[in-house]
Formats: structure tokens, sequence, C-alpha cells
């Protein structure tokens, strides 16, 4: 396959940072007396490329192969000149060299810390008190129109009472990109899925049950149950990585909140007088996140709620 010459941005090059790749790696260049390694110049490869797709660098023409490795030759070239005209020592530079070390070196801690944070234990006990939690709890499928005043949901609701179709009005009033198409439906939800206003209105109807008017930060909506059933859990399989990512955040937070919290910070204006500085946000202080809410997501995933309806 015939591949185009790519012009090499040096930009692009120097942005790169150093990827090692264990297998088959080689010094592929020797600029003066650095080596540079193969897995440097195939790092550099992939970044000209939408993610994933940048073809096998052994596979292209030779041409591009040599215009990539005068790109990285250039990099270190120009790094050496700049190194001998003291850039690095410059005041700005110095700062963002600070800045981007420190950020290497804190992802890669977090990385670290990861790793320890939650075990396959505590998934397993989460989702079994999240399956605990829904044992005796119900899920709802109903339909929405949503639209922006309380008139319009007036007659909406005076139309529906009067014989007209639910889904044909959803499909040509309601605000709601997400579910409008499909004549309003939001799919199964569990309660306090949506926000609590909506909730609260869905799960007091009864299956074919039309609501009035209900008012929520996203505008008035009309509200359909089509169907009841008995709460489905997803899968332990299934909820995993939701659950994992949920503790894991979760934990991390809780670490990074305690290292401020037993830090000494001082907080000023632009004059030099001091300002109260809070150590810990009101969320992390006051409504953490609770385990049940790894099931409410794992509900929420299951159901296929996710569009912009009020949630």
């Amino acid at each position: 396959m015939k591949h185009a010459v790519l012009p090499l941005s040096l930009a692009a090059i120097f942005s790169v940072m150093t990827t090692a790749y264990a297998a088959k790696d080689y010094v592929i260049l020797e600029v003066g007396s650095k080596q540079i390694k193969k897995s440097e110049v195939e790092a550099i490869w992939q970044t000209l490329f939408p993610a994933g797709s940048a073809p096998e660098f052994d596979t292209v023409e030779e041409p591009i192969k040599q215009n990539v490795l005068r790109g990285v030759v250039s990099e270190y070239l120009l790094h050496d000149e700049a190194l001998a005209a003291g850039v690095e020592k410059q005041d700005d530079v110095k700062a963002k060299i600070e800045d981007a070390s420190r950020k290497i070196v804190v992802r890669k801690f977090i990385d670290m810390k990861t790793e320890s944070l939650v075990t396959e234990k505590d998934i397993k006990a989460e989702y079994e008190k999240a399956s605990k939690d829904a044992k005796d709890k119900e899920e709802v499928r109903a339909r929405h129109i949503l639209v922006a005043d309380e008139a319009k949901a007036k007659d909406l609701k005076k139309k529906i009472d009067g014989g007209a179709d639910f889904e044909k009005l959803a499909a040509e009033n309601s605000n709601d990109p997400g579910s409008k198409k499909q004549g309003g439906d939001l799919g199964f939800f569990a309660e306090g899925a949506m926000v609590k206003e909506f909730s609260d209105a869905a799960f007091k109807l009864k299956t074919g049950q039309v609501s009035d008017p209900v008012q929520t930060k996203f505008g008035w909506h009309i509200i359909k149950v089509e169907e009841r059933r008995k709460l489905k859990m997803p899968s332990f399989a299934d909820s995993k990585d939701k659950i994992k990512n949920h503790l894991t955040e979760e934990r991390l937070n809780e670490y990074v909140n305690k290292l401020v919290d037993q830090t000494q910070v001082k907080y000023f204006e632009s004059n030099g007088k001091e300002k109260e500085f809070t150590k810990v946000p009101d969320l992390a202080r006051g409504d953490k996140a609770k385990p049940a809410k790894a099931a409410e997501k794992a509900d929420k995933a299951a159901a296929k709620a996710e569009t912009t309806k009020p949630e």
C-alpha cells in the first residue's frame, strides 16, 4: 500500500514524551554521542494520526521513515542548541519545566496509589450491598413531554385527556432531543434516578396514567407511565468496572482531602490580606457519595436512561 509523504511538524514532535516499548526495541539513530531508541520514534509516529489509526512504522515507505527520523534528529540538535544558549535557565522556561515535571510525577503517583485503593473484595461487597438495597425496589418505564412554560404544558395535558396520542404530541412538541424521536420514551429508570420532582411524580402514577404538569429545573413535563416492574440489577460482570471507578474516585478524593486538611494553607488577596481558605469542599464534607450511589449508577445503566432528560 502506498503512503503519501507526510510533512512532519516539529511542534508535534516536541510535544511528545518518550514512551518505552519493551518488545523488540533497539537503537535506531545515533546523533553525535546520543542514542535514540526506536520506541521514541514509534511514539512520535503515533501522534501524527488519529488515535489508533497509525499504520505500523515498519510497513511505510522509506521516504516517510526518513522524514520522521529527520524530525527526531532535528529535535535533539535543537535541544542541544537551546541548552548551549541557556534557554532552560530562563525563568519562564524553568517554571514550565517544573510544572510539567510536577504533573508527570503526580499522574504516576495517582496511578500507583489507585492500584491499592480498591480490592476485588471491596467491589464484591459494594455490589452485594447494592443488590440488597435494590431487592424490594421498582422501576418504571415512562414517556414525557418537556416544554418551556406551564401554559403549553396544560394545553398538551388537555389534548391528551381528550384522546390525543401522547407519542405523537411528544414527537411534535417535546424540547428533550434525547427522547422526542422515540415519542418521549425514557426507558426504565429507578426511583431517585431523575430529579426529585420528576421521580416523585412518575412513581405516584399507575400504569397508563398521565400526570398533570410537573415543574423541574428543565421546564414543565407531562409524564406517562407505560410499565412498572421489579428493579433489575445488572450482573456483577457488567457492574464491576463502574463500581470500581466509583469507589476509586471516592477513596482518592478522601485521601486528597485528608492531605489538604492536615496541611497549613494560607490564602491571600492581591493586597496581601489573608482570606479564609476552605480546605474541604462542602460536597466532600457533608454530601459524600454513599455506597448506595453505585447501585443507582448501575440501575441507570441498566435502564439506559442516559439522555438530556431530567436527571
